[in-house]
């Protein structure tokens, strides 16, 4: 299990590292953005895929989940990646993300999934430095369905826990 989710995660990083590039064509990331994550009908997409996530090839949740994430990515370019690997969490608690805006993303069911991660792609690359995420988090809860709900509280452990700091942060500061 954990060398899947090291070659998912290197696969999303890769991904995200290809897309800052200074050679990569704006017609792909507009692509990208307009991207139909059932239909995956963006030939940048598939490149992408077949550079860092071959092995996706083949399996339709893998796919399904990359595109979401790619989705999601180029939407909230250029602030897309993070080099800390911050978490979901964290960073939603860090822009001060409302707690209902959490609770819609980790309900959302397959369906609603792909239209919450574009409208918090777009509020997070609103916050520009401070929006940077690992975007691995999204990738998960997309194609991990077996383990949804550990990675469910995961992303909500690091909100609170993030909450909680500044919260005793502001009250030292007071």
């Amino acid at each position: 299990m954990h060398e899947e989710t090291s070659r998912w995660r290197k696969a999303v990083h890769g991904m995200a590292l290809h897309m800052e590039r200074d050679t990569y064509p704006a017609v792909s990331l507009a692509a990208l953005r307009r991207l139909d994550v059932e239909q995956c009908d963006a030939s940048a997409f598939w490149f992408l895929l077949e550079e860092h996530a071959p092995d996706a090839f083949g399996s339709p949740a893998a796919e399904r989940a990359l595109a979401v994430t790619v989705n999601g990515m180029a939407i909230a370019f250029p602030f897309h990646g993070s080099e800390t690997r911050r978490s979901l969490g964290t960073a939603l608690a860090d822009c001060s993300v409302k707690e209902m805006r959490l609770l819609r993303l980790l309900r959302s069911d397959r369906g609603d999934l792909p239209g919450e991660v574009r409208r918090l792609a777009r509020l997070m690359a609103s916050k520009g430095e401070d929006g940077r995420f690992d975007w691995y988090g999204i990738f998960a809860l997309a194609f991990y369905r077996e383990r949804a709900d550990k990675i469910r509280r995961d992303i909500a452990k690091d909100y609170y826990r993030q909450e909680f700091h500044k919260q005793k942060a502001e009250e030292k500061a007071a």
